[in-house]
């Protein structure tokens, strides 16, 4: 490591924490609300640079370009169908939680079905948080720091010590940001750090394009969609992890969930200062995701085209990307991005296992008899804990057979779904409650841990899996909540803490995030650009037309359909006032 790459990664380093530590030097860290929620006054743009950065994180740059470098973009509907999750957050989950004045999900949870209920969501995403997200964003961070700078050889350890020393330092700068800043700080830090990834992954993006055509980008673009063109097919790819279809099963379920009811996603939002600005925020890291997989998953297959023949693992191919085509003084500063990108997964993941603690077991375990500063205490003390216990089993995350993305959402889906599971009835069947709701949970897990370590002999994805068993619990749930209805419950009038008006443009918005989703599956595919080179050019332009006619057809039928249900909804108005 030479001096410029040193001086590189601390200066970007130093700048992004001095940044945060002015921005939020005069905020009130004492109460809920300014800890955990940056006191509700996160605009559109830095709640969309938040959620991006949240989840931009080593376990996707690195993750999802090994799985680039595997299957190529068979994979990419991880990043691209979550869009849809993005409209319906915008569209139905975020109004409702905001209009309900809430500050996490169990909080939501509590209110409908009870304490009970409330316990058992806290820890199922306080588990899953520890054993698998925290676990998995600190190995592959480690593991993407370690293999740019080369720390193994630089301090003459082994590489398992590397990777080890590479998580104690994540650990340790992660935690003091979420710990002792509250969520201000980190969506502060994820803003400044989206701007140098976002600059930082288009380079590497470049320079490998440039790599591959020997010194001329567009020559490596054609090289990219010519060589081996089914690396480049999203829809019927013969090499494939997850299946095409799965997009409309499991991984649709997982997406909604991580979209509209993940807390360290959704917590963001919570933090909007109005309805309108969390929409804003919202639809636009969901476009942004879709754009994403250039930076996320073709760097993969450009490695796959320039290393492919060296045998290196799938997790190494983009580290080895940085490390060989940018130039000495850049690795620090792309090592500092890397770094910032880790950090803000990590510390947004601590920042939000904290809150649920806090306001969620430790307050009503005290009857809720409480300060806020002991609260935030509280929060704190767990966060610290967490961290330490995530460093621990980071390691082992090694040893996960098709890479460290694969294992991290086979093992989000125990626990995910099952929370989407109890939301979902909460917001749809008036009727249900815990007795209901919490044996339809249980029957999905208990499916899902029978036929993932029991009998083993059903040889079918696991996303289309995770889809039965959610069907599978839904049945129990209704059923029950059918037999054995709830009373009828008296809704508490609250005070709404924002202003709840929808933005303006929220369903053009929708419309093309939508349509931009689809679009992007013809552009992979052999209406795209998975054909003879000089057929693509008029494939790009038919797609392209087609996509801004069904955008506009599309508004003015939901809008027409809108107005007519208002013109309904107003057209009974009346008679209902009448007969009171």
């Amino acid at each position: 490591m030479n001096t410029w790459t040193l001086v590189s990664f601390i200066g970007f380093t130093l700048l992004v924490a001095i940044i945060s530590y002015i921005a939020t030097k005069k905020e009130d860290l004492n109460s809920n609300d300014g800890y955990f929620l940056g006191g509700r006054s996160l605009t559109g743009i830095s709640i969309g640079f938040s959620i991006l950065l949240t989840n931009w994180s080593a376990e996707q740059l690195i993750g999802l370009n090994g799985q680039g470098y595997s299957v190529g973009l068979s994979n990419m509907g991880w990043a691209v169908t979550s869009a849809l999750g993005f409209v319906l957050l915008a569209c139905v989950f975020l109004p409702f939680f905001l209009k309900k004045g809430i500050t996490t999900i169990p909080d939501y949870i509590e209110e409908r079905f009870g304490s009970v209920a409330r316990n058992f969501i806290a820890w199922v995403i306080l588990i899953n948080m520890a054993a698998v997200a925290l676990p998995t964003v600190l190995y592959a961070g480690a593991l993407g720091l370690s293999r740019i700078f080369n720390v193994a050889s630089l301090f003459h350890i082994s590489e398992d010590a590397a990777l080890i020393a590479s998580i104690v330092f994540i650990t340790v700068i992660g935690g003091i940001y979420a710990i002792f800043g509250g969520l201000k700080a980190v969506v502060i830090s994820d803003t400044v750090n989206g701007i140098g990834f976002f600059i930082g992954s288009i380079l590497i993006l470049f320079l490998g394009l440039q790599a591959l055509g020997n010194g001329d980008s567009f020559l490596g673009v054609k090289e990219l969609i010519t060589k081996d063109p089914q690396m480049l097919n999203a829809v019927s790819s013969p090499k494939v992890n997850v299946p095409f279809a799965a997009i409309f099963t499991g991984m649709l379920l997982i997406n909604i969930f991580f979209s509209c009811t993940n807390q360290v996603i959704i917590q963001r939002a919570f933090g909007a200062k109005s309805v309108a600005e969390g929409q804003k925020g919202v639809l636009f890291a969901g476009v942004i995701k879709i754009v994403s997989i250039l930076i996320l998953i073709v760097p993969g297959i450009i490695a796959f085209h320039l290393y492919g023949s060296e045998g290196i693992k799938a997790d190494e191919a983009y580290p080895l990307l940085v490390n060989r085509l940018l130039p000495a003084s850049l690795v620090g500063f792309f090592g500092a991005i890397l770094f910032g990108a880790i950090i803000s997964t990590f510390n947004s993941t601590i920042n939000s296992c904290s809150t649920i603690f806090a306001v969620n077991i430790y307050k009503p375990l005290k009857g809720g008899n409480i300060s806020s500063i002991e609260d935030i205490k509280a929060g704190k003390i767990f966060g610290t804990g967490l961290a330490i216990f995530a460093a621990i089993c980071a390691p082992y995350i090694k040893s996960a057979p098709q890479g460290l993305y694969m294992f991290m959402q086979e093992f989000n889906a125990l626990f995910t779904v099952p929370i989407l599971l109890m939301v979902v009835i909460g917001m749809f069947w008036k009727k249900a409650s815990a007795k209901s709701t919490i044996p339809g949970m249980v029957t999905y897990m208990v499916l899902y841990l029978f036929f993932k370590f029991g009998y083993t002999g059903w040889d079918l994805n696991f996303l289309h899996k995770t889809a039965i068993y959610f069907v599978a619990g839904l049945t129990v749930s209704v059923i029950l909540t059918h037999l054995y209805p709830a009373a009828n419950k008296e809704e508490k009038e609250k005070q709404v803490p924002v202003n709840i008006e929808n933005w303006k443009h929220l369903r053009l918005g929708s419309i093309i995030t939508i349509v931009l989703m689809v679009m992007t599956y013809a552009i992979a595919s052999p209406i795209g650009i998975v054909a003879p080179w000089e057929e693509i050019p008029a494939n790009l332009a038919k797609i392209l037309i087609a996509g801004i006619v069904i955008t506009f057809a599309l508004n003015t039928i939901v809008k027409k359909i809108s107005k007519a249900l208002n013109n309904k909804t107003e057209a009974h108005a009346p008679s209902e006032a009448k007969r009171s």
